[in-house]
């Protein structure tokens, strides 16, 4: 059980927390709490053995919702819908039974004679936390009063005056159809205009008065009804209404008998006397995984369709990251993006390769999709020169950094970030000074990492990691710039995303009508202005999934969020990049501790033990231990920078940068995420990962199985070793040379060719151990699936024979691999279970 304290239904959660739950033979069950009193409380399921979540309804982030003894017991709403019925909501003690007791009355005044008295269980609503029922239809003008029941504590509640609840129920001949504003927030002053359509079912006009009661004024209208629907406009004046949301009242009058009564859609009013505006930023992650089998063929077509060959739009073929760029060029907005360098490699290759090669005809048109990537690219350079654009960089291929770092791959870390760095320079020119970390996936030793990159700034997620930190000094208030600082003293500033309204962003806005998707977000950053004028709130999420997955309506949708945006931009609202939001909102706020998380709120989407996952993560591993023996033989640098011409894509200029290169792709998080459960996605990104990594082993068995002992012979007390390195550079060994219980070991050089050596040897025995070692150590290669040693990592072992009467040998070569792995792979599994 996967729970938290919220503010309120389906709210951002504050405190989060985790139980398992014990199964009874029947169902599962946990106990939690004690929670005081008007404590809201959400919660979803997590199954350990599938990997899958389970929510409300299953729908994505819906969670079950309770109030813990709520304090306003038989708060009421209730509206008469157009069929005469009569829809209630109400509080109450859940899961309690909630007992309706109502009758017909002549009027609202308790005390009343009831008549036709009912009593009607309600229904409880998890995803709000409240208990609904329809009653009725009812003749019109008939009044309702009723009590609410709490047969589990046999306890009845009143409204707040201690009188009996009561409705009219009013309809008649005039339907309210619906009504809107000219304008989703007004700043007080604003002239408000509504717009009410009401249908007059019979077939003559009639007269009537149109009443809107809003904070304690009313407006009326005179006007003739027309058969059929009419639309009617009045005039709210704003600067006659104090700040707030507000559900003004209308009322329909015909010969002064009340016809109709409505609830119009709330009314957004703002006083932004002495106030700054909010700010909002908006960071969008682009990214796509290698899609480059090691051959260089292109295997999969995402980069290409999803530049040139997304969506129709005014009258061309775009993709997705071409149409983003271009609504931003149009509209008075400003965004933050980080481009993985990975996708910024697949483009770079799209220009400059001369043969491209296929696994599948996958409707790419090459001409068309070359010329969206050139289009694409320098449009975003224009961007950025505007500062429009806010451009962060991101370690290369998108890997899970805080794994990597337990498993002891410092250096693999801070290689891919500042290959990411240097990438993002070379595309656009800038030097980016904040980051996107990976999945949003922190460990506090990034901020060292990150210091020393010369980045100063990162986004990551509220609900994974804020309920969570230490904090040193300021507040906690989660709309504002924090430096978040390590035990070292070394810092850097994070903006947290506001988790509710970036999920909405990926999983409501984009799939919705565009007007609706519009309203609603400036209606909620208004909500937000309203409790925290001059903040700063981060919108953070996938920039091209929510248009990908929404190919009917995510292009319009993003139109109308950027339109609307430009469109309230001034007194009450600004968007900025992450850069200027930091540099206007001085961060003065100090938090440290932040635990080890995600967006997720946990690494188990990549690392939950599921089979599949598991092999990712051990033949990353073994790759990574067999290519830092090879790099240390041959005495180039662990995690190096790469070179990569982009003509040759995945392939740099020599074998060892190539094979780190590979290693560098197989650590992206991609390959896990998509394996086995919750995603489920396609085997292929599986085999991706897997055909990178067994390319590093079975490349580095064959460059070892060239260094060849060729003879052994005694001559007097010593030992004459021929050793051919077949390896087109010098390499460098430890020999171990085992006589009895004597022990040499010697630090060696092998040229290109044959090498002799000759090693003194006293009371040599007719059997000899000889081995080659690379000598590395179990700092360097981190978390190994074949045990390091003091004399670094295996090579090949010899038993040698001496014949006294010849001085010739025989050699046997031992395969260590073989012998070890079976062992050492229960161990990873056992201690990675445990991350």
């Amino acid at each position: 059980m996967h729970y938290g304290i919220e503010s309120g239904p389906q709210q951002a959660w504050t405190e989060i927390f985790n139980v398992a739950m014990k199964w009874n033979g029947q169902n599962f069950s946990a106990t939690i709490g004690p929670f005081a009193n008007g404590t809201w409380i959400a919660w979803v399921f997590y199954d350990n053995t599938t990997g899958q979540w389970i929510n409300y309804d299953n729908h994505p982030f819906w969670n079950w919702n309770l109030e813990v003894n709520p304090p306003n017991l038989g708060q009421t709403y209730a509206t008469v819908l157009q069929n005469g019925s009569i829809l209630i909501t109400a509080i109450g003690r859940a899961p309690d039974e909630f007992d309706i007791h109502y009758g017909l009355t002549t009027g609202p005044q308790t005390g009343l004679s009831w008549s036709d008295i009912t009593d009607e269980l309600m229904t409880y609503n998890p995803l709000w936390g409240n208990y609904t029922i329809v009653i009725g239809p009812f003749s019109p003008g008939q009044w309702v009063q009723w009590v609410y029941h709490d047969l589990t504590l046999n306890q009845y509640y009143h409204n707040a005056s201690g009188q009996n609840f009561a409705i009219q129920d009013v309809y008649s001949f005039i339907q309210y159809i619906n009504a809107s504003y000219n304008r989703y927030v007004y700043v007080e002053g604003q002239p408000a205009n509504v717009t009410i359509y009401l249908q007059n079912t019979i077939s003559q006009a009639i007269n009537s008065l149109i009443s809107i009661q809003v904070a304690g004024h009313v407006y009326n209208l005179s006007s003739t009804l027309k058969p059929g629907y009419n639309p009617l406009s009045l005039t709210l004046d704003t600067s006659q209404i104090p700040q707030g949301i507000y559900y003004p009242q209308l009322n329909v009058y015909v010969n002064n008998s009340l016809q109709r009564q409505a609830a119009l859609p709330p009314l957004y009013v703002l006083n932004i006397t002495g106030k700054k505006p909010l700010s909002l930023v908006i960071v969008w992650n682009m990214h796509q995984p290698l899609y480059v089998a090691p051959n260089g063929s292109w295997e999969q077509p995402w980069v290409w369709l999803h530049t040139g060959q997304d969506f129709n739009w005014n009258g061309s073929l775009v993709g997705a990251y071409e149409l983003q760029a271009l609504l931003i060029k149009q509209f008075n907005v400003s965004v933050t993006i980080d481009f993985t360098p990975v996708l910024l490699y697949q483009w770079e290759t799209i220009l400059h390769e001369k043969n491209y090669s296929f696994t599948s005809n996958f409707g790419i048109n090459p001409n068309h999709d070359i010329s969206a990537v050139n289009y694409t690219i320098n449009l975003y350079r224009q961007l950025i020169n505007e500062g429009k654009v806010d451009v962060l960089t991101v370690p290369f291929y998108h890997p899970l950094q805080p794994l990597l770092l337990q498993d002891g791959y410092w250096s693999d870390v801070l290689a891919q970030i500042r290959m990411g760095e240097n990438f993002t320079h070379e595309v656009f020119g800038v030097w980016a000074n904040g980051t996107w970390t990976p999945e949003m996936a922190f460990d506090m030793d990034l901020v060292g990492l990150y210091n020393e990159s010369n980045i100063s700034y990162t986004i990551l997620d509220q609900q994974g990691f804020l309920p969570y930190v230490t904090l040193v000094s300021g507040s906690l208030n989660p709309d504002q710039p924090f430096i978040v600082e390590n035990n070292l003293g070394q810092t850097i500033i994070v903006l947290f995303r506001n988790t509710t309204l970036s999920n909405e962003f990926g999983f409501k806005f984009f799939s919705q009508s565009p007007q609706l998707t519009a309203q609603e977000l400036i209606q909620q950053l208004a909500e937000i202005y309203m409790n925290n004028p001059g903040g700063v709130v981060t919108v953070a999420l996938d920039g091209e999934n929510p248009l990908i997955f929404n190919p009917t309506t995510g292009p319009a949708d993003l139109y109308a969020i950027y339109q609307a945006l430009s469109q309230y931009q001034g007194q009450w609202l600004i968007t900025q990049t992450a850069s200027e939001a930091i540099a206007t909102h001085k961060p003065y706020s100090v938090i440290t501790n932040l635990p080890v998380n995600s967006w997720d709120l946990n690494l188990n989407y990549w690392n939950n033990g599921y089979p599949g996952k598991t092999e990712i993560w051990q033949n990353v591993s073994l790759a990574r231990e067999y290519l830092v023996a090879y790099t240390v033989t041959v005495g180039a640098n662990i995690s190096p920078l790469v070179y990569l011409p982009l003509n040759e894509t995945p392939n740099s200029t020599n074998l060892v940068d190539t094979l780190w290169n590979y290693l560098y792709v197989a650590e992206g998080s991609d390959w896990t995420w998509q394996t086995g459960p919750p995603a489920n996605g396609p085997q292929w990104f599986k085999e991706q990962a897997i055909l990178y990594t067994s390319t590093i082993i079975s490349e580095v068995k064959q460059q070892f199985s060239l260094i060849k002992l060729q003879s052994a012979k005694l001559d007097g007390n010593n030992l004459k070793l021929s050793i051919y390195n077949g390896i087109n550079t010098t390499v460098r060994l430890l020999l171990v040379i085992t006589n009895g219980k004597q022990q040499i070991q010697l630090p060696i050089m092998l040229s290109q060719g044959q090498n002799d050596f000759k090693i003194k040897l006293s009371n040599a025995s007719s059997q000899l151990q000889i081995a080659l070692y690379s000598p590395v150590s179990t700092s360097q290669v981190g978390l190994t699936l074949i045990p390091i040693n003091s004399y670094g990592f295996l090579i090949a072992q010899y038993q040698v024979t001496l014949n006294k009467s010849t001085s010739s040998m025989v050699t046997y070569l031992l395969t260590l691999i073989g012998i070890l792995i079976g062992s050492a792979i229960i161990i990873v599994i056992m201690k990675r279970g445990n991350i």
